[in-house]
């Protein structure tokens, strides 16, 4: 990681010193450390806190709850920009298929459930605990979409809620520049099949009816 000095000139070009510049304002200052985690030299931090922001089109296919699969298509396409993180994007799924947020989450980039080496997890409210498995894994509320190296057609699972397994595949559809005549951009901008149920309750289960008691 690049060290940048509180006395050198500010990355961003602005020609005034670090420490009276960027470093004054949070988000400025971790979009200069974000960049010199991953530059050689201050002009490198320069043009990538400079690139333009993405943008990810994103379908999310429900394809199983509970290990059974879903057999008529259940998804969402959903636009997100680059510099939201994984963590975002669960939040705009669970209401994209009207979930209850109330569990803990995965998303494994290699396209292979369970696979540690390439999970982001968290919590309901973003806290980075531990996965399904233990130990931790990445963080979602960390994880930046413009950073985990995505292309078109690339695919990934999300696993929502490490009991009931509520899990979706991923489908990057487009990446492309954010315009500036872009708008709401935090929309589903297609639905295709009504979501299940989260929970399938029976009244005479007695273990069903536990389980909606400690979740009311």
């Amino acid at each position: 990681m690049l060290k940048v000095k509180r006395n050198d000139k500010c990355p961003c070009g602005s020609g005034k010193k670090y420490k009276k510049c960027c470093l004054t304002d949070p988000v400025k200052e971790a979009e200069i450390l974000r960049a010199a985690s991953m530059a050689h030299t201050h002009e490198e931090i320069y043009q990538i806190i400079t690139k333009p922001i993405d943008i990810y089109k994103l379908k999310v296919q429900l394809i199983s709850i509970r290990l059974e699969e879903i057999e008529t298509e259940v998804s969402r396409t959903i636009l997100m920009e680059g510099n939201d993180t994984l963590y975002d994007f669960h939040l705009r799924i669970q209401r994209a298929f009207n979930w209850d947020n109330d569990h803990m989450f995965s998303f494994y980039l290699s396209n292979k459930l369970s696979d540690r080496a390439s999970e982001y997890s968290a919590n309901p409210i973003g806290e980075h605990l531990v996965s399904m498995y233990g130990k931790p894994a990445k963080s979602a509320y960390d994880g930046q979409l413009r950073d985990l190296g995505l292309s078109k057609g690339k695919k990934f699972l999300y696993l929502f809620d490490y009991r009931d397994e509520l899990l979706h595949s991923v489908t990057v559809e487009e990446i492309r520049e954010k315009k500036s005549d872009d708008k709401n951009l935090a929309k589903i901008i297609n639905r295709i099949g009504d979501a299940p149920p989260q929970y399938d309750y029976y009244e005479d289960d007695e273990t069903d009816y536990e389980y909606r008691l400690l979740h009311k």
